[in-house]
């Protein structure tokens, strides 16, 4: 799956160049940290393909745990510790397939609009004439987007009993 993956930052670097080359202000850094925010948001609400174990979780031998362990009081039965797959934190390397870079994007665009947004308003003063949408503007869109990519990036294994 690796070999038709991008890194995020050569996404984030592909956009700077390619695609919006002109009216952005800000410096690689501050774009690659905006990708980095807007894939760690996405990040918390779904696992990245990249950070999900190589193998199934339902192929692996679970290793059990007793929750309670130090109470008699409660009934016993084993809890398996990889019940869900767990992903690690999303990092400026970490490979993204097209589909996740497809929910990734969006909030990432509006994140660089946001921050080139603020650094034109701080020009303000020095006589910079501002063009594009008001940092608050975009903020409601963001809000917006960022409710969106929960529902997007929510998986949730099927476990039957």
């Amino acid at each position: 799956m690796a070999e038709f993956s991008k890194t995020l930052k050569a996404l984030a670097l592909l956009f700077c160049e390619k695609e919006r080359p002109v009216g952005i202000v800000l410096e690689e850094e501050t774009v690659l940290a905006q990708a980095l925010a807007a894939a760690r948001y996405c990040g918390g609400y779904g696992p990245f393909d990249a950070l999900l174990p190589a193998a199934p979780v339902a192929a692996m031998q679970p290793e059990m745990h007793d929750p309670w362990e130090s109470s008699s009081s409660y009934p016993r039965f084993l809890i398996p510790d990889d019940l869900y797959p767990t992903s690690d934190f999303v990092e400026i390397d970490t490979p993204l397939t097209q589909s996740e870079w497809a929910i990734v994007r969006p909030l990432f665009i509006l994140y660089v609009e946001r921050e080139n947004a603020v650094y034109l308003e701080a020009s303000r003063s020095l006589g910079v004439d501002v063009y594009g949408r008001s940092a608050s503007e975009i903020a409601q869109d963001i809000v917006q987007k960022e409710m969106d990519v929960q529902r997007l990036m929510f998986c949730m294994p099927i476990v039957t009993v």
